[in-house]
């Protein structure tokens, strides 16, 4: 027998169990901020990556070290590691476990799995628990079939608050720290966030995530001139930040089509405390996405000069926290590993992948700027991350395991 054959024969045996396992793990809500369920769920993975014959541990960041890395939330974030085999080649998947707050106007609770018309919907089903199982079940499928390569030694990294981001923060970054995921002791990452099946990923855009304060005065609302009004001062900012993104479109093959071009989000703001009073004080969030032909160091002067002269100008201050900076990552896409996917991709899906960079920053920063040969590739897609109604296609997360157990089992001998 073949190894497609073998492989697609365990795949019909699993497709139940994989398919019940994510349902799971969607019906626990995850959400972060402010991180709900990390215990739970991380039980839940544990236990059956010690029913496949893991050996697992779990690292939880001291109380000491959660008020540094943690700047969104509370409570524990525990990071689960698990390893199967003992060969010298030595690969580690990535998965993070917890999901953006699914808010409201869903057609259907976000946290009760449903199927319709071939598609898995639910809070987290793309963006990444799908992902995650499909690397679990990946290493699964060459186990049950009797092949899993002597020479290979998988690492399990199940990791929180990835979509807090950060410079630094409780899950990836941790464990780079902790030493389990270092040059030395890794060949290669794997990540598995949602990308869509028919790209493989190198890397992503870069980003600013800052908060700003404006501070004003108070003065009654009938003598408003008396005052120094940080809600007007803070429209006045973010009406130039807008207008400041430049209207240039990237070379590189960013997904989807509209993340070839910067952009720029204020996604909250909060200001005053009474409708008859002069708001002395102003915050507002700013998301910056930055093309690769951007540079970062310059994007940041640009922003700040604006808010520095307008605020000077109305006599007002300000200040400006920016707690998550990062350039554009891009890993080796010459490297042997992607080689191989372009061709299991080809060979499961029919069509050549596409070599893409995503719209959003994720945890393969940690790794590629550590050295660490670096790869995504996922069953999700991209643009049912975040989104209300958020699916994923069963035809891509099936597909997405035989991809991985091929790529697995080709990278073994290789």
């Amino acid at each position: 027998m073949s190894l497609i054959d073998k492989i697609n024969n365990v795949i019909e045996e699993i497709k139940d169990e994989s398919l019940d396992f994510l349902k799971e793990l969607i019906s626990i809500p995850t959400e972060n901020p402010p991180g709900l369920n990390y215990d739970k769920i991380v039980k839940v993975i544990k236990d059956k990556l010690d029913e496949l014959g893991y050996k697992t541990e779990i690292l939880n960041p001291k109380e000491e070290e959660l008020r540094k890395l943690v700047k969104f939330g509370s409570g524990n974030r525990p990071n689960l590691i698990g390893y199967l085999g003992n060969g010298n080649l030595k690969i580690a998947f990535n998965a993070h476990y917890d999901v953006v707050p699914a808010g409201d106007g869903w057609s259907s609770d976000p946290y009760t799995p449903i199927i319709r018309d071939g598609k898995l919907y639910g809070r987290g089903s793309a963006d990444m628990k799908s992902g995650l199982v499909a690397q679990i079940y990946a290493v699964e499928v060459l186990r049950r079939a009797k092949i899993f390569p002597s020479s290979l030694q998988v690492i399990q990294t199940i990791v929180p608050d990835e979509e807090t981001v950060g410079n630094i923060n409780a899950g990836t970054y941790y464990l780079v720290e902790k030493g389990i995921l270092r040059k030395d002791n890794i060949n290669y990452a794997i990540f598995t966030e949602p990308t869509g099946s028919d790209n493989l990923c190198y890397g992503h855009r870069g980003a600013i995530w800052a908060v700003v304060k404006i501070f004003g005065k108070k003065s009654h609302g009938g003598l408003p001139q008396l005052g120094i009004d940080a809600l007007k001062v803070s429209v006045k900012i973010i009406d130039k930040l807008y207008d400041s993104i430049p209207d240039i479109t990237s070379k590189y093959n960013i997904i989807p089509e509209v993340s070839k071009k910067p952009s720029i989000l204020i996604g909250t703001i909060k200001c005053g405390n009474w409708m008859n009073t002069v708001a002395d004080y102003c915050e507002f969030s700013i998301v910056r996405r930055l093309i690769p032909e951007e540079e970062l160091k310059e994007v940041r002067e640009s922003m700040i000069k604006i808010i520095s002269e307008t605020t000077r100008e109305y006599n007002a201050r300000y200040e400006y926290d920016e707690f998550y900076a990062v350039d554009t990552i891009i890993s080796d896409f010459n490297d042997v590993i992607y080689k191989i996917f372009k061709e299991k991709v080809k060979e499961v899906r029919g069509k050549e992948p596409s070599l893409v960079l995503s719209p959003g920053t994720f945890d393969i920063r940690f790794t590629v700027k550590n050295g660490i040969k670096s790869i995504n590739y996922g069953p999700g897609r991209i643009e049912q991350a975040h989104a209300t109604d958020e699916y994923v296609e069963l035809k891509d997360f099936y597909d997405s395991i035989k991809v991985l157990a091929l790529a697995l089992y080709e990278l073994s001998k290789s």
